[in-house]
Protein backbone atom coordinates (compact mmCIF):
# COMPACT_ATOMS: atom_id res chain seq x y z
CA UNK A 1 0.00 0.00 0.00
CA UNK A 2 1.41 3.35 -1.01
CA UNK A 3 1.46 6.40 1.24
CA UNK A 4 -0.99 8.11 -1.12
CA UNK A 5 -3.45 5.20 -0.91
CA UNK A 6 -3.19 5.11 2.88
CA UNK A 7 -3.92 8.85 3.01
CA UNK A 8 -6.92 8.36 0.73
CA UNK A 9 -8.40 5.70 3.04
CA UNK A 10 -7.84 7.93 6.07
CA UNK A 11 -9.56 10.87 4.38
CA UNK A 12 -12.58 8.84 3.38
CA UNK A 13 -12.95 7.19 6.78
CA UNK A 14 -12.68 10.53 8.55
CA UNK A 15 -15.52 11.89 6.41
CA UNK A 16 -17.87 8.93 6.93
CA UNK A 17 -20.81 9.03 9.31
CA UNK A 18 -22.46 5.89 10.66
CA UNK A 19 -26.15 5.57 11.52
CA UNK A 20 -25.28 2.41 13.47
CA UNK A 21 -21.92 1.80 15.08
CA UNK A 22 -19.75 -0.90 13.45
CA UNK A 23 -17.18 -3.21 15.02
CA UNK A 24 -14.02 -3.71 12.99
CA UNK A 25 -11.95 -6.01 15.23
CA UNK A 26 -12.66 -9.52 16.46
CA UNK A 27 -12.12 -13.20 15.82
CA UNK A 28 -15.37 -13.32 13.84
CA UNK A 29 -14.39 -10.58 11.37
CA UNK A 30 -15.76 -11.04 7.84
CA UNK A 31 -14.65 -9.13 4.75
CA UNK A 32 -17.55 -7.40 2.99
CA UNK A 33 -16.53 -6.99 -0.64
CA UNK A 34 -17.94 -4.60 -3.22
CA UNK A 35 -16.28 -5.34 -6.57
CA UNK A 36 -16.41 -1.73 -7.70
CA UNK A 37 -15.60 1.80 -6.62
CA UNK A 38 -16.12 3.13 -3.10
CA UNK A 39 -18.47 5.90 -4.28
CA UNK A 40 -20.85 3.42 -5.90
CA UNK A 41 -20.45 0.68 -3.29
CA UNK A 42 -21.35 2.89 -0.34
CA UNK A 43 -24.43 4.02 -2.31
CA UNK A 44 -25.57 0.46 -3.05
CA UNK A 45 -28.40 -0.81 -0.85
CA UNK A 46 -27.33 -4.43 -1.31
CA UNK A 47 -23.92 -3.62 0.14
CA UNK A 48 -25.50 -1.54 2.91
CA UNK A 49 -27.76 -4.50 3.69
CA UNK A 50 -24.74 -6.73 4.36
CA UNK A 51 -23.18 -4.14 6.67
CA UNK A 52 -26.44 -3.55 8.53
CA UNK A 53 -27.17 -7.21 9.07
CA UNK A 54 -23.68 -7.91 10.41
CA UNK A 55 -24.01 -4.95 12.79
CA UNK A 56 -27.41 -6.23 13.93
CA UNK A 57 -25.96 -9.71 14.48
CA UNK A 58 -23.14 -8.24 16.58
CA UNK A 59 -20.49 -9.44 14.16
CA UNK A 60 -17.21 -7.77 13.30
CA UNK A 61 -16.45 -6.88 9.69
CA UNK A 62 -14.02 -5.07 7.46
CA UNK A 63 -14.66 -3.63 4.00
CA UNK A 64 -13.00 -3.91 0.63
CA UNK A 65 -13.64 -2.00 -2.60
CA UNK A 66 -12.05 -2.46 -6.01
CA UNK A 67 -11.14 1.17 -6.58
CA UNK A 68 -8.14 2.53 -8.47
CA UNK A 69 -7.49 5.11 -5.74
CA UNK A 70 -7.39 2.42 -3.02
CA UNK A 71 -5.03 -0.52 -2.34
CA UNK A 72 -5.73 -3.55 -4.52
CA UNK A 73 -5.36 -6.20 -1.81
CA UNK A 74 -5.57 -4.38 1.56
CA UNK A 75 -8.78 -4.04 3.58
CA UNK A 76 -10.40 -0.65 4.00
CA UNK A 77 -10.99 -0.42 7.75
CA UNK A 78 -8.09 -2.23 9.43
CA UNK A 79 -5.60 -2.17 6.52
CA UNK A 80 -4.92 -5.89 6.62
CA UNK A 81 -4.19 -8.15 3.64
CA UNK A 82 -7.55 -9.33 2.36
CA UNK A 83 -6.30 -12.93 2.35
CA UNK A 84 -6.16 -12.69 6.16
CA UNK A 85 -9.97 -12.95 6.16
CA UNK A 86 -11.32 -16.53 6.00
CA UNK A 87 -14.83 -15.44 4.95
CA UNK A 88 -15.83 -12.96 2.24
CA UNK A 89 -19.36 -11.63 1.73
CA UNK A 90 -19.76 -10.34 -1.82
CA UNK A 91 -22.68 -8.52 -3.45
CA UNK A 92 -22.89 -8.51 -7.25
CA UNK A 93 -25.46 -5.98 -8.46
CA UNK A 94 -24.20 -5.67 -12.03
CA UNK A 95 -22.26 -7.53 -14.70
CA UNK A 96 -19.17 -5.36 -14.34
CA UNK A 97 -19.00 -6.25 -10.64
CA UNK A 98 -18.81 -9.91 -11.65
CA UNK A 99 -15.97 -9.12 -14.05
CA UNK A 100 -14.09 -7.24 -11.31
CA UNK A 101 -14.48 -10.19 -8.95
CA UNK A 102 -13.05 -12.56 -11.57
CA UNK A 103 -10.09 -10.22 -12.06
CA UNK A 104 -9.55 -10.00 -8.29
CA UNK A 105 -9.43 -13.79 -7.93
CA UNK A 106 -6.99 -13.93 -10.84
CA UNK A 107 -4.77 -11.29 -9.30
CA UNK A 108 -4.64 -13.17 -5.99
CA UNK A 109 -3.97 -16.50 -7.76
CA UNK A 110 -7.11 -18.00 -6.25
CA UNK A 111 -9.07 -20.72 -8.09
CA UNK A 112 -12.08 -19.35 -9.95
CA UNK A 113 -14.09 -22.48 -9.24
CA UNK A 114 -15.55 -22.48 -5.73
CA UNK A 115 -15.25 -26.24 -5.26
CA UNK A 116 -11.50 -25.93 -5.87
CA UNK A 117 -11.09 -23.08 -3.39
CA UNK A 118 -11.14 -23.90 0.32
CA UNK A 119 -9.89 -20.48 1.46
CA UNK A 120 -11.36 -17.94 1.63
CA UNK A 121 -14.99 -19.04 1.76
CA UNK A 122 -16.81 -16.69 -0.63
CA UNK A 123 -20.52 -16.06 -0.07
CA UNK A 124 -22.12 -14.33 -3.08
CA UNK A 125 -25.54 -12.71 -3.45
CA UNK A 126 -27.19 -9.94 -5.41
CA UNK A 127 -29.03 -9.53 -8.75
CA UNK A 128 -26.32 -11.39 -10.71
CA UNK A 129 -27.48 -14.59 -9.00
CA UNK A 130 -30.70 -14.15 -11.02
CA UNK A 131 -29.07 -13.04 -14.26
CA UNK A 132 -26.38 -15.75 -14.40
CA UNK A 133 -26.98 -18.24 -11.58
CA UNK A 134 -24.97 -21.05 -13.21
CA UNK A 135 -21.77 -19.02 -13.34
CA UNK A 136 -22.20 -17.47 -9.89
CA UNK A 137 -22.82 -20.85 -8.27
CA UNK A 138 -19.71 -22.16 -10.06
CA UNK A 139 -17.54 -19.34 -8.64
CA UNK A 140 -19.05 -19.10 -5.15
CA UNK A 141 -18.48 -21.40 -2.23
CA UNK A 142 -21.96 -20.36 -1.10
CA UNK A 143 -24.54 -18.62 -3.30
CA UNK A 144 -27.53 -16.88 -1.77
CA UNK A 145 -30.09 -16.52 -4.56
CA UNK A 146 -32.82 -13.96 -4.02
CA UNK A 147 -33.80 -11.65 -1.20
CA UNK A 148 -31.89 -12.38 2.00
CA UNK A 149 -33.81 -10.17 4.45
CA UNK A 150 -35.48 -13.05 6.30
CA UNK A 151 -32.46 -15.10 7.35
CA UNK A 152 -29.00 -13.83 6.31
CA UNK A 153 -26.37 -14.22 7.83
CA UNK A 154 -27.81 -17.20 9.75
CA UNK A 155 -28.47 -18.83 6.37
CA UNK A 156 -25.74 -18.35 3.77
CA UNK A 157 -26.90 -20.47 0.88
CA UNK A 158 -30.08 -21.02 -1.14
CA UNK A 159 -30.57 -23.06 -4.28
CA UNK A 160 -33.60 -21.24 -5.70
CA UNK A 161 -34.43 -17.57 -6.07
CA UNK A 162 -36.70 -16.45 -3.23
CA UNK A 163 -38.53 -13.33 -2.07
CA UNK A 164 -38.56 -12.13 1.54
CA UNK A 165 -41.63 -11.70 3.70
CA UNK A 166 -39.97 -8.89 5.66
CA UNK A 167 -37.92 -6.23 3.95
CA UNK A 168 -36.93 -2.58 4.03
CA UNK A 169 -33.24 -1.69 3.78
CA UNK A 170 -31.57 1.58 4.69
CA UNK A 171 -28.02 2.88 4.74
CA UNK A 172 -25.92 2.46 7.85
CA UNK A 173 -23.07 4.66 6.61
CA UNK A 174 -22.68 7.57 4.22
CA UNK A 175 -20.34 10.42 3.44
CA UNK A 176 -19.35 13.04 0.87
CA UNK A 177 -17.69 10.46 -1.43
CA UNK A 178 -20.95 8.57 -1.98
CA UNK A 179 -22.74 9.20 -5.28
CA UNK A 180 -25.66 10.08 -2.98
CA UNK A 181 -23.59 12.58 -1.05
CA UNK A 182 -24.17 12.43 2.74
CA UNK A 183 -27.60 10.84 2.25
CA UNK A 184 -29.19 8.02 4.20
CA UNK A 185 -30.82 5.83 1.56
CA UNK A 186 -34.18 4.33 2.47
CA UNK A 187 -36.00 1.63 0.54
CA UNK A 188 -39.69 2.53 0.24
CA UNK A 189 -40.80 -0.25 -2.12
CA UNK A 190 -39.50 -3.40 -3.76
CA UNK A 191 -40.63 -5.04 -6.96
CA UNK A 192 -42.49 -3.16 -9.68
CA UNK A 193 -46.09 -2.51 -10.74
CA UNK A 194 -45.15 -2.32 -14.43
CA UNK A 195 -44.14 -5.16 -16.76
CA UNK A 196 -41.53 -3.73 -19.12
CA UNK A 197 -40.45 -6.56 -21.39
CA UNK A 198 -36.79 -5.54 -21.44
CA UNK A 199 -36.42 -5.10 -17.69
CA UNK A 200 -35.11 -7.61 -15.19
CA UNK A 201 -36.51 -5.97 -12.06
CA UNK A 202 -40.13 -7.21 -12.12
CA UNK A 203 -39.02 -10.73 -13.06
CA UNK A 204 -36.54 -10.91 -10.20
CA UNK A 205 -38.40 -9.06 -7.44
CA UNK A 206 -42.04 -9.61 -8.35
CA UNK A 207 -44.95 -7.22 -8.19
CA UNK A 208 -44.56 -4.10 -6.14
CA UNK A 209 -44.48 -4.43 -2.35
CA UNK A 210 -44.32 -1.44 -0.03
CA UNK A 211 -42.28 -0.80 3.09
CA UNK A 212 -44.72 0.50 5.71
CA UNK A 213 -44.84 4.26 5.99
CA UNK A 214 -44.41 3.91 9.76
CA UNK A 215 -41.12 2.09 9.25
CA UNK A 216 -39.88 4.67 6.74
CA UNK A 217 -40.85 7.53 9.06
CA UNK A 218 -39.11 5.81 11.97
CA UNK A 219 -35.90 5.52 9.92
CA UNK A 220 -36.10 9.20 8.92
CA UNK A 221 -36.63 10.20 12.56
CA UNK A 222 -33.70 8.07 13.70
CA UNK A 223 -31.45 9.57 11.02
CA UNK A 224 -32.50 13.11 11.91
CA UNK A 225 -31.90 12.48 15.62
CA UNK A 226 -28.32 11.47 14.77
CA UNK A 227 -27.67 14.60 12.75
CA UNK A 228 -28.47 13.42 9.20
CA UNK A 229 -30.53 15.91 7.22
CA UNK A 230 -30.60 14.25 3.78
CA UNK A 231 -32.39 11.08 2.74
CA UNK A 232 -32.72 9.30 -0.59
CA UNK A 233 -35.97 7.43 -1.20
CA UNK A 234 -35.39 4.29 -3.29
CA UNK A 235 -37.86 2.29 -5.38
CA UNK A 236 -38.24 1.24 -9.00
CA UNK A 237 -40.48 4.32 -9.32
CA UNK A 238 -40.92 6.34 -6.14
CA UNK A 239 -44.11 7.90 -7.49
CA UNK A 240 -45.77 4.45 -7.51
CA UNK A 241 -45.83 4.39 -3.68
CA UNK A 242 -49.39 5.42 -2.72
CA UNK A 243 -48.43 7.15 0.53
CA UNK A 244 -45.31 8.89 -0.75
CA UNK A 245 -47.00 12.27 -0.28
CA UNK A 246 -47.23 11.62 3.46
CA UNK A 247 -43.55 10.74 3.59
CA UNK A 248 -42.61 13.93 1.76
CA UNK A 249 -44.76 15.95 4.14
CA UNK A 250 -43.06 14.21 7.08
CA UNK A 251 -39.64 15.11 5.66
CA UNK A 252 -40.72 18.73 5.37
CA UNK A 253 -41.82 18.71 9.02
CA UNK A 254 -38.46 17.21 10.05
CA UNK A 255 -36.54 19.70 7.87
CA UNK A 256 -34.94 16.85 5.94
CA UNK A 257 -34.05 17.29 2.27
CA UNK A 258 -34.90 14.52 -0.16
CA UNK A 259 -33.63 12.92 -3.34
CA UNK A 260 -35.60 10.30 -5.25
CA UNK A 261 -34.86 7.62 -7.81
CA UNK A 262 -36.82 7.39 -11.06
CA UNK A 263 -40.45 8.54 -11.36
CA UNK A 264 -43.28 7.19 -13.55
CA UNK A 265 -45.29 9.46 -15.83
CA UNK A 266 -48.45 7.51 -14.98
CA UNK A 267 -48.22 8.11 -11.21
CA UNK A 268 -46.35 11.42 -10.92
CA UNK A 269 -48.87 14.00 -9.66
CA UNK A 270 -48.59 17.79 -9.50
CA UNK A 271 -48.88 17.58 -5.72
CA UNK A 272 -45.84 15.32 -5.62
CA UNK A 273 -43.90 17.64 -7.93
CA UNK A 274 -44.69 20.60 -5.68
CA UNK A 275 -43.60 18.69 -2.58
CA UNK A 276 -40.37 17.47 -4.21
CA UNK A 277 -39.46 20.96 -5.35
CA UNK A 278 -40.00 22.29 -1.84
CA UNK A 279 -37.68 19.61 -0.44
CA UNK A 280 -34.75 20.54 -2.64
CA UNK A 281 -35.22 18.28 -5.69
CA UNK A 282 -34.05 20.29 -8.73
CA UNK A 283 -34.49 17.76 -11.53
CA UNK A 284 -37.07 15.09 -12.27
CA UNK A 285 -36.01 11.77 -13.79
CA UNK A 286 -38.34 9.78 -16.04
CA UNK A 287 -37.73 6.60 -18.07
CA UNK A 288 -39.16 7.06 -21.60
CA UNK A 289 -37.12 4.34 -23.37
CA UNK A 290 -38.50 4.85 -26.92
CA UNK A 291 -39.89 7.76 -28.92
CA UNK A 292 -42.69 5.89 -30.65
CA UNK A 293 -45.87 5.62 -28.62
CA UNK A 294 -47.02 2.26 -30.00
CA UNK A 295 -43.57 0.70 -29.60
CA UNK A 296 -43.33 2.05 -26.08
CA UNK A 297 -46.65 0.47 -25.17
CA UNK A 298 -45.56 -2.86 -26.66
CA UNK A 299 -42.46 -2.68 -24.45
CA UNK A 300 -44.63 -2.16 -21.36
CA UNK A 301 -44.58 1.65 -21.09
CA UNK A 302 -48.27 2.59 -21.37
CA UNK A 303 -48.10 6.39 -21.22
CA UNK A 304 -48.82 8.48 -24.31
CA UNK A 305 -46.80 11.28 -25.86
CA UNK A 306 -49.45 13.76 -24.72
CA UNK A 307 -49.18 12.52 -21.13
CA UNK A 308 -45.41 13.00 -21.22
CA UNK A 309 -45.82 16.53 -22.57
CA UNK A 310 -48.41 17.31 -19.88
CA UNK A 311 -46.07 15.94 -17.19
CA UNK A 312 -43.24 18.22 -18.30
CA UNK A 313 -45.59 21.22 -18.48
CA UNK A 314 -46.72 20.51 -14.93
CA UNK A 315 -43.12 20.16 -13.81
CA UNK A 316 -42.26 23.51 -15.36
CA UNK A 317 -45.22 25.20 -13.68
CA UNK A 318 -43.99 23.81 -10.34
CA UNK A 319 -40.59 25.42 -10.74
CA UNK A 320 -38.51 22.67 -12.31
CA UNK A 321 -36.07 23.94 -14.90
CA UNK A 322 -34.59 20.62 -16.04
CA UNK A 323 -35.65 17.04 -16.61
CA UNK A 324 -33.62 13.89 -17.21
CA UNK A 325 -35.07 11.30 -19.59
CA UNK A 326 -33.84 7.74 -20.10
CA UNK A 327 -33.89 6.22 -23.59
CA UNK A 328 -32.58 2.91 -24.94
CA UNK A 329 -30.66 2.72 -28.22
CA UNK A 330 -31.15 -0.34 -30.40
CA UNK A 331 -34.24 -1.71 -28.68
CA UNK A 332 -35.74 -2.43 -32.10
CA UNK A 333 -33.59 -3.59 -35.03
CA UNK A 334 -34.47 -0.52 -37.14
CA UNK A 335 -32.04 2.21 -36.09
CA UNK A 336 -33.63 4.79 -38.37
CA UNK A 337 -37.07 4.22 -36.84
CA UNK A 338 -35.63 4.41 -33.33
CA UNK A 339 -33.76 7.64 -34.08
CA UNK A 340 -36.53 9.40 -36.01
CA UNK A 341 -39.21 8.64 -33.44
CA UNK A 342 -36.98 9.74 -30.53
CA UNK A 343 -35.99 12.95 -32.34
CA UNK A 344 -39.62 13.74 -33.11
CA UNK A 345 -40.70 13.30 -29.50
CA UNK A 346 -37.73 15.19 -28.06
CA UNK A 347 -38.21 18.14 -30.40
CA UNK A 348 -41.89 18.25 -29.47
CA UNK A 349 -40.90 18.39 -25.80
CA UNK A 350 -38.45 21.21 -26.52
CA UNK A 351 -41.21 23.16 -28.25
CA UNK A 352 -43.68 22.52 -25.41
CA UNK A 353 -41.60 23.59 -22.41
CA UNK A 354 -38.77 25.97 -21.64
CA UNK A 355 -36.75 23.43 -19.67
CA UNK A 356 -33.29 21.94 -19.99
CA UNK A 357 -33.88 18.47 -21.41
CA UNK A 358 -31.13 16.02 -20.61
CA UNK A 359 -31.23 12.57 -22.18
CA UNK A 360 -29.26 9.59 -20.92
CA UNK A 361 -29.05 6.85 -23.54
CA UNK A 362 -28.06 3.29 -22.78
CA UNK A 363 -27.65 0.44 -25.26
CA UNK A 364 -30.24 -2.33 -25.28
CA UNK A 365 -28.96 -5.54 -23.69
CA UNK A 366 -31.29 -8.56 -23.91
CA UNK A 367 -31.27 -9.72 -20.30
CA UNK A 368 -31.59 -13.40 -19.38
CA UNK A 369 -34.88 -14.06 -17.62
CA UNK A 370 -36.82 -11.34 -19.43
CA UNK A 371 -39.31 -11.73 -22.33
CA UNK A 372 -36.70 -10.13 -24.62
CA UNK A 373 -33.80 -12.39 -23.64
CA UNK A 374 -33.62 -13.88 -27.14
CA UNK A 375 -33.66 -10.53 -28.96
CA UNK A 376 -30.58 -9.58 -30.95
CA UNK A 377 -27.89 -7.53 -29.27
CA UNK A 378 -27.64 -4.40 -31.48
CA UNK A 379 -24.68 -3.92 -33.79
CA UNK A 380 -22.29 -1.11 -32.90
CA UNK A 381 -22.66 0.58 -36.30
CA UNK A 382 -26.45 0.77 -35.89
CA UNK A 383 -26.16 2.28 -32.41
CA UNK A 384 -23.65 4.83 -33.69
CA UNK A 385 -25.92 5.79 -36.62
CA UNK A 386 -28.86 6.20 -34.26
CA UNK A 387 -26.84 8.46 -31.98
CA UNK A 388 -25.40 10.57 -34.80
CA UNK A 389 -28.89 11.22 -36.10
CA UNK A 390 -30.15 12.30 -32.69
CA UNK A 391 -27.27 14.70 -32.05
CA UNK A 392 -27.70 16.25 -35.52
CA UNK A 393 -31.47 16.59 -35.29
CA UNK A 394 -32.03 17.57 -31.65
CA UNK A 395 -29.88 20.69 -31.17
CA UNK A 396 -31.57 21.75 -27.92
CA UNK A 397 -31.16 18.43 -26.14
CA UNK A 398 -28.16 17.52 -23.98
CA UNK A 399 -27.21 13.89 -24.60
CA UNK A 400 -25.15 11.47 -22.51
CA UNK A 401 -24.38 8.13 -24.15
CA UNK A 402 -23.41 4.91 -22.42
CA UNK A 403 -20.29 3.53 -24.14
CA UNK A 404 -21.19 0.66 -26.45
CA UNK A 405 -18.41 -1.40 -24.90
CA UNK A 406 -20.12 -1.29 -21.48
CA UNK A 407 -23.26 -2.81 -22.99
CA UNK A 408 -21.22 -5.48 -24.78
CA UNK A 409 -19.61 -6.33 -21.44
CA UNK A 410 -23.08 -6.69 -19.86
CA UNK A 411 -24.17 -8.97 -22.70
CA UNK A 412 -21.17 -11.28 -22.27
CA UNK A 413 -21.10 -11.46 -18.46
CA UNK A 414 -24.84 -12.12 -18.33
CA UNK A 415 -24.36 -15.18 -20.56
CA UNK A 416 -20.88 -16.43 -19.74
CA UNK A 417 -21.07 -20.18 -19.17
CA UNK A 418 -19.16 -22.02 -16.42
CA UNK A 419 -17.50 -24.19 -19.04
CA UNK A 420 -16.25 -21.05 -20.81
CA UNK A 421 -14.80 -19.41 -17.69
CA UNK A 422 -11.35 -20.98 -18.07
CA UNK A 423 -10.97 -19.72 -21.64
CA UNK A 424 -12.37 -16.31 -20.68
CA UNK A 425 -9.86 -16.11 -17.84
CA UNK A 426 -6.98 -17.06 -20.16
CA UNK A 427 -7.99 -14.41 -22.70
CA UNK A 428 -8.21 -11.82 -19.93
CA UNK A 429 -4.65 -12.58 -18.85
CA UNK A 430 -3.07 -12.97 -22.27
CA UNK A 431 -4.99 -10.54 -24.50
CA UNK A 432 -6.71 -8.10 -22.14
CA UNK A 433 -10.30 -7.38 -21.20
CA UNK A 434 -11.51 -5.86 -24.47
CA UNK A 435 -10.34 -8.75 -26.64
CA UNK A 436 -11.83 -11.28 -24.22
CA UNK A 437 -15.17 -9.46 -24.27
CA UNK A 438 -15.08 -9.14 -28.08
CA UNK A 439 -14.37 -12.85 -28.53
CA UNK A 440 -17.30 -13.94 -26.37
CA UNK A 441 -19.67 -11.28 -27.70
CA UNK A 442 -19.16 -12.77 -31.14
CA UNK A 443 -19.46 -16.31 -29.80
CA UNK A 444 -22.77 -15.59 -27.99
CA UNK A 445 -24.28 -13.35 -30.69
Amino acid sequence: MSWKQEQEIDKIKASERWLQEPRFFGDDTELVVFPGSYSIGVANLGYQFLLGRLIHAGKSFDRFFIDTSLPDSISFDTKRPILDFPRWDVTLPFEDNLLQLIKLLQRLNLPLQGSMRQYPIINIGGPMTFINPALISFIANEMYAGEADDDWPEVRETTEWKLSAHFGVNSVVTGPRSVFKNSILIEVARGCMWQCKFCLYRRAYGRIRFVSKERVMETISSAKAKGFDKVGLIAANVSDVPWIGEILQFCEQKNVSVSVSSLAVETLSEEMMHALKGLGVDQLTVAVEHGDEKTRQQLGKPFTDDELVDTLKAAESNGFRSVKLYFINGITDDWSFNACSAASLLNRLCESVNMKIRVSMSVFVPKPGTPMEDALFPAQKDVEEERKFLVSNCPHVEFTFEPYYEARKEFVLGRLLPEDLSLFSSLLKENGERKAIKFFAEKYA
